[in-house]
């Protein structure tokens, strides 16, 4: 059949294009993962060490230098190696196969640390580092403003969130109680048991 001829060679155009676009696309992230250790791999250990991570997130993110704590989340992808031949690992630093997750990773943390660092700016009012319960309140009322927000709300937000268990909501607990809040009215909403938490 003529027809079925021509939908099967239109069918295997179009894979054998994706297929191209896709070695071009690997290729490409290929070159970029190179530049970056041909740049930043200093010592030719073939892993992006922490101080050499730092400079390449930095070089990447000109307006956000990681900080302590976003290192260490990224170094829990690094890799043990050997760089002495002594058969022991020594160093521990990132592959040539995750770089490109953990850049992107960090990325999407530095975006998410400005919406943080705006509703510290809004809510913090008296400016001492954490949310108390009535600047809580004020937040979550913001997140939903169609919703009252009750005592017994803040008090599951707090009970879910508040790690040091001081009744208050640190900077890198916001993110997580507004999205605890989110969850707990679609469970509401949805009349569900029990509320999901993501902190």
């Amino acid at each position: 059949m003529p027809a079925a001829a021509a939908a099967v060679a239109v069918a295997r155009k179009r894979k054998q294009a994706l297929m191209k676009q896709r070695a071009q696309e690997k290729a490409k992230a290929k070159a970029k993962v190179d530049a970056w250790f041909a740049k930043f791999d200093s010592n030719k250990s073939g892993v992006l060490e922490r101080d050499q991570l730092k400079a390449l997130l930095t070089h990447l993110n000109p307006d956000s230098t990681p900080d302590d704590k976003a290192l260490e989340m990224l170094m829990e992808k690094a890799t043990a190696i050997d760089t002495t031949g002594d058969g022991k690992p020594d160093t521990k630093g990132i592959s040539r196969a995750s770089a490109e997750a953990v850049v992107s990773k960090y990325s999407d943390y530095a975006r998410e640390q400005k919406v943080l660092d705006g509703i510290f700016d809004e809510f913090d009012t008296n400016k001492s580092g954490v949310l108390e319960p009535d600047q809580l309140i004020e937040l979550l009322k913001k997140v939903s403003p169609n919703v009252e927000v009750s005592e017994g709300d803040v008090e599951y937000v707090l009970s879910e969130c508040d790690k040091s268990k001081e009744g208050t909501i640190s900077r890198d607990e916001a993110l997580p109680a507004c999205a605890t809040w989110k969850c707990m009215l679609k469970s509401k909403s949805n009349s569900s048991s029990g509320f999901c938490c993501v902190c």
